[in-house]
């Protein structure tokens, strides 16, 4: 017999194994759902490209010019040029043809000029802002001009000056030695010197001269072009003061150079003839490189100086330039008042007379007298004084 508490609990066990029973299982799955998600989108996505490619044709041209369709772009076309199209046969996308190395580096070096050329353009740009910036009108630049024209003609009035002092103490030196001879008496060595010296002096002091004069020529050209960019740039034809001759640099009309030590002889005797021809002071020093006459007297004189001026001073032998000046009643004035219409009609028909038709039209005499740029050494400073030291 089965007492009550007893029964309440068989009763209690029975209902919970129905309730267990009757619950529903739980779902076990290979793999975790999200990974199982992912790896479902992943096989989609490499279905979804195939059936689409499997809908694209391509048409090329062969290297026989025929034209062929196919799903399928088979490796000896991949480097043709070719239309993708889609099923109905529209063009979807056009593929240029591969280029070749020869193509390749044209492109490359195309690219790279254009981008040269682009920062040419950007670097002209900015100058002509700053030449805008810089003047008002043409007559100012014209005024910076002259006034770095005159900044360089003090420093070669300061030479010039210099070579008048070493040609008096090169007369001295000679009277000295001119006396000893008259007098039986031997030169001694240290006068000898003293001239050698002196003479080597004056021709250092010519180069750096000519070195100034080329700055001038120099100043020249590079303000004719900032004149006509300015004027351009502007959009006017301003009325600019008039230009005075004296003022106006010659065009190194006044040098001429030679190709060898024999060119070089053969024209330095013509110019030896063209000093003595044109100048109205004698000569008063002559040697194979430097021709001097007497200082001017008063202002209608004429008097020169013409120089052999080798390019490169350690080679003399090679090439040279020939270089013809004028010498100043006094050179404490500004240079513009040593040049007389006569005295530069005398300068700027020197080429001519040395070259006779080569000197105009000649575009390698021309290119020679503008690289003919005596090469100065350490020790010859542009500075009159230290000639002069070295004189003494």
């Amino acid at each position: 017999m089965i007492r009550w508490p007893q029964a309440t609990r068989i009763s209690q066990r029975l209902f919970s194994q129905s309730t267990t029973a009757m619950a529903p299982r739980r779902l076990r799955l290979p793999l975790p759902l999200p990974l199982l998600l992912g790896l479902l989108l992943a096989l989609g996505g490499l279905v979804l490209p195939l059936s689409a490619a499997a809908q694209q044709l391509y048409r090329w041209v062969d290297d026989d010019g025929k034209v062929h369709f196919s799903d399928r772009l088979p490796p000896a076309a991949t480097d043709k040029a070719r239309v993708e199209l889609s099923k109905e046969g529209v063009p979807l996308r056009t593929v240029d043809r591969a280029k070749t190395r020869d193509e390749w580096l044209q492109e490359q070096e195309l690219e790279r000029l254009r981008k040269e050329q682009q920062a040419l353009i950007d670097q002209q740009r900015n100058e002509d802002q700053v030449l805008l910036r810089s003047y008002r009108t043409a007559d100012d630049l014209i005024m910076m001009r002259d006034g770095k024209i005159a900044a360089v003609d003090v420093m070669i009035q300061q030479l010039k000056g210099n070579i008048r002092r070493l040609q008096n103490r090169i007369n001295r030196l000679q009277s000295d030695a001119a006396e000893l001879e008259r007098a039986g008496k031997p030169v001694y060595p240290q006068l000898e010197r003293n001239i050698a010296a002196t003479k080597e002096n004056i021709q250092s002091d010519l180069a750096v001269i000519l070195r100034h004069e080329r700055t001038k020529q120099g100043i020249y050209e590079q303000f004719a072009e900032d004149m006509e960019r300015f004027r351009r740039l502007k959009n006017v034809r301003e009325l600019v003061q008039k230009e005075d001759k004296r003022n106006i640099l010659l065009g190194l009309d006044n040098l001429v150079p030679c190709a060898n030590d024999r060119e070089c002889d053969l024209l330095w005797g013509q110019a030896v003839g063209y000093v003595e021809a044109n100048a109205t002071q004698p000569i008063e020093s002559l040697s194979d490189t430097v021709v001097i006459t007497a200082a001017p007297q008063d202002e209608g004189d004429i008097s020169l100086i013409v120089s052999r001026i080798p390019n490169d001073p350690k080679h003399p032998e090679a090439n040279a330039v020939l270089f013809l000046d004028l010498q100043c009643l006094s050179y404490l004035q500004a240079a513009s008042a040593c040049r007389t219409d006569q005295r530069l009609e005398v300068l700027e028909g020197f080429r001519t007379a040395l070259l006779g038709d080569q000197a105009d039209g000649d575009p390698a005499n021309a290119d020679e007298a503008k690289a003919a740029e005596p090469v100065a050494s350490s020790d010859q400073a542009d500075e009159p004084a230290a000639t002069t030291q070295g004189a003494e």
